[in-house]
């Protein structure tokens, strides 16, 4: 997306006295002042449309400056991660609506096997959460170990015969579980399900249901927060920076 703003810094110059270095040089402040106000606005409305986003999910936004050469600010969704998908992806729905796209988490467990092609994985009510909603990341890891789904043959994180077995009788602290897939009864949603051992017998309780993915309505119009903040604020900007170049005009 793009927002052209050469026709406004016509209109605010047309009756200044000033040269084109003193021009440029407000141009290149305003539009990086400008985009700075716009991602700081990107992360109020993140806080308006999300229910109780991260820290990871508002620190999503960066601003690259305009420069000397390149009269273009740009405010934009991260998109590299070393830890987690990136948020250019993780909101792409949110932005733009369509499909969410599947999570590090949920390729290796289709590639394994473990949940059908087209599904999704939400956490269940057995599901470790932390506050903002999100699945542990331990218990992540240890589903992906129980059922062999790390993509590297051999790595060390993918449960042994023997771990299972160890997993299932637990400790003195600790009860034993296991882990299983399927629609318990026939009348529970399909999952990832924790079977408990108790002394007298078993439980079960969901994990992770696997649910048909769905097309996701565009709730965070980062465009128009973008456009708005433009309107808003450029011609302060400009004039401020244009007058600050002046002061300062050798």
């Amino acid at each position: 997306m793009a927002i052209d703003v050469r026709q406004a810094i016509v209109g605010l110059t047309s009756t200044v006295v000033g040269g084109q270095k003193q021009v440029r040089f407000a141009t290149r402040v305003a539009l990086t002042r400008t985009a700075k106000r716009a991602e700081l606005a990107e992360v109020r409305e993140m806080r308006d449309v999300f229910r109780n986003p991260t820290p990871f999910t508002l620190s999503s936004t960066f601003t690259r400056p305009a420069t000397t050469t390149r009269l273009e600010a740009e405010v934009k969704l991260k998109d590299d991660s070393t830890k987690a998908v990136p948020a250019s992806k993780f909101l792409a729905a949110q932005v733009s609506g369509g499909q969410r796209k599947l999570k590090r988490f949920e390729v290796a467990l289709t590639a394994a096997g473990v949940m059908p092609v087209g599904y999704r994985a939400v956490p269940g009510q057995g599901a470790k959460v932390d506050n903002y909603g999100n699945m542990s990341r331990g218990q992540i890891v240890q589903i992906l170990a129980f059922f062999r789904a790390f993509p590297e043959m051999g790595y060390k994180a993918n449960m042994t015969d023997k771990g299972k077995a160890r997993l299932a009788r637990g400790s003195k602290r600790v009860q034993g579980f296991v882990y299983f897939v399927g629609t318990p009864g026939d009348r529970l949603p399909f999952g990832v399900y924790q079977r408990i051992n108790f002394n007298g017998g078993t439980a079960i309780k969901p994990v992770l249901l696997f649910v048909r993915s769905a097309l996701y309505q565009p709730i965070f119009d980062f465009k128009y927060v973008v456009e708005q903040t433009v309107k808003t604020d450029f011609d302060g900007e400009f004039t401020r920076a244009f007058r600050e170049a002046q002061e300062t005009a050798r």
